[in-house]
């Protein structure tokens, strides 16, 4: 592949966020602060989507789930975010003492700028739900999929109370900056995936919709053009073909095995494999990429992001590499565009100076 797109390491990163489905089970019964006292928000016909999340809708989800659930500290700040706002930091879990570390990352909850010690973590397709981390240790309410939690509060009509959170939430990342979600360190060397094979393949990575299609470039006097798809990605350009490549989670353990490293069958069958993962960073949420057998550099990062152009709101596609994540391109969403805008810098993106 082209060395400049994806010698800068074709990257990938994440996820902040985004869980999958799976199976609900839960450590301490319901509040019944909550079950009593009826649901936080009034039943409405508004429904949402378990598929495609953004950062603020995720947290939207877990707040209202939680409140209406367990009640107490959860329920207050789910009716606060509703004036005031949500607002989720992200931490490393060493700041607080969880049972379960997750990916490494703590999610804070807090509303109107009072932490009351509302904290979830991320682990594969879950959700564990604490309360009074700021006390020692947390208390664990349960461990849920996001499948569950949004059939719960569609089936409860509190498709209307998420919106109202996720309008205006923020996602600070806390970690001084360059969050990648850790790995998963139960993981096993050579994972295989029924559906995807061996290798250190745990599965495709689920490309956001808002990313998908083609988008172009005619930045750095290099015109050229990335599509996604659902799983996969491509870039044309110079000299680029255009082969398209498959987006695959990878097992964190796989690349820890030197003999993975530098066995030439691997080599061979993961070519047109890359590694992707997603990453809340600089106020975007990225979706960051490998190469499947890359052991260095800091990959590459794609963000969709709106700009005023022509007195217009666009969307665009920001791409961005290198330990700081500097900008390296911007792409749209026509060749003409692309070339009407080449070169362009614009105020609210970190490029490097």
């Amino acid at each position: 592949m082209n060395s400049k797109k994806l010698g800068i390491a074709l990257v990938t990163g994440l996820a902040l966020l985004l869980v999958g489905c799976g199976n609900q089970t839960s450590t301490s019964k319901d509040a019944s602060s909550a079950s009593s006292s009826g649901l936080l928000a009034p039943k409405t016909n508004s429904k949402i989507s378990q598929g495609n999340l953004t950062p603020q809708q995720t947290v939207a989800v877990i707040t209202a789930y939680a409140g209406n659930k367990y009640g107490n500290d959860w329920a207050t700040t789910a009716k606060s975010g509703q004036q005031n706002g949500l607002q989720v930091n992200l931490y490393r879990t060493n700041k607080y003492q969880l049972s379960d570390n997750g990916q490494g990352v703590a999610y804070n909850v807090t509303a109107n700028g009072k932490d009351t010690g509302l904290v979830y973590t991320v682990s594969g397709n879950n959700v564990t739900i604490y309360e009074n981390a700021q006390s020692g240790q947390a208390k664990k309410l349960t461990t849920v999929s996001r499948a569950d939690m949004v059939q719960y509060l569609n089936d409860n009509g509190q498709g209307q109370l998420i919106n109202n959170l996720a309008t205006g939430a923020k996602v600070v990342d806390k970690t001084n900056g360059g969050l990648t979600t850790p790995a998963n360190n139960g993981s096993q060397t050579g994972k295989s995936s029924t559906s995807t094979g061996q290798y250190g393949n745990e599965g495709p990575v689920n490309v956001p919709s808002e990313l998908q299609g083609t988008w172009y470039t005619a930045d750095n006097d290099e015109p050229g053009s990335v599509t996604f798809g659902a799983h996969t990605f491509k870039y044309t350009g110079g000299d680029n073909d255009g082969e398209q490549m498959a987006i695959y989670k990878q097992d964190p353990a796989f690349l820890n095995n030197d003999s993975n490293i530098t066995n030439q069958a691997i080599m061979k069958a993961t070519k047109n494999w890359m590694r992707g993962m997603f990453v809340n960073a600089k106020g975007m949420h990225w979706l960051l990429m490998h190469s499947w057998m890359q052991t260095a550099g800091a990959g590459t990062y794609y963000a969709v992001h709106t700009e005023t152009i022509n007195g217009q709101q666009v969307k665009v596609l920001v791409e961005a590499g290198g330990a700081d994540m500097h900008v390296n391109a911007v792409y749209y969403q026509s060749q003409s565009m692309a070339k009407q805008q080449a070169g362009t810098k614009y105020d609210d993106l970190n490029y490097m100076q």
